[in-house]
């Protein structure tokens, strides 16, 4: 019923890469975010998630836009990016990478690192400022999702020759979260994943 997962966790299992990613959300909060981002978060238009975090992907598509965008005076101010600039960086790490990341991290990482002659990209600053270990990356909800949180949660409540659960128990939201993730590659926390699906149901 369930698609393998689109992406790789190594020697991990999945429930703890689960498990460990919504701790580490958790700590980010320790951190400066995103208000930007986080307002769309409480509006329940995206969602933080917990399996994925800044790496070399991140890094390869913010060099080479950044890189790209300084051939454009439109883009341009004082021999950096103006804001259309960033939006457009923005834009483009979300559409490679599925993830949207926080303006901020885009901004102090471009300046971190460089292409090597081997086509890699590295680190080049001895104290980063962009904070990466701590920043939560995020994913848009869509139709598909929708379709998937309203699917699984009447699975979920149906119960053979008993009457259909009224509320889903603790267990039960922990296999939708486990399945989501290996559906779609991506994770929500717990709280908005339950959130997500109620607005799902309100609307059926």
């Amino acid at each position: 019923m369930y698609r393998k997962r689109k992406y790789e966790t190594g020697k991990t299992p999945l429930k703890q890469l689960i498990m460990e990613g919504s701790s580490r959300v958790h700590r980010c909060f320790a951190f400066p975010t995103d208000d930007a981002l986080e307002e769309k978060t409480r509006m329940n238009h995206i969602y933080r998630c917990c399996v994925h975090s800044w790496s070399w992907k991140e890094d390869t598509m913010l060099w080479d836009t950044h890189k790209d965008l300084l051939r454009y005076p439109a883009y341009i101010d004082g021999g950096g990016l103006n804001e259309d600039g960033w939006k457009y960086v923005q834009r483009e790490v979300s559409e490679h990478v599925a993830h949207l990341a926080p303006m901020s991290t885009l901004k102090a990482r471009s300046a971190e690192i460089k292409r090597r002659e081997d086509g890699s990209v590295e680190e080049i600053m001895e104290n980063p400022t962009s904070n990466i270990a701590n920043c939560i990356l995020y994913r848009k909800w869509d139709s598909k999702a929708d379709a998937f949180l309203l699917k699984t949660y009447d699975n979920l409540s149906f119960i053979p020759g008993r009457q259909r659960k009224e509320f889903l128990d603790a267990e039960d939201w922990k296999s939708l979260q486990l399945w989501f993730a290996q559906r779609f590659g991506c994770c929500p926390t717990q709280t908005q994943l339950q959130a997500r699906t109620r607005i799902v149901l309100q609307r059926r």
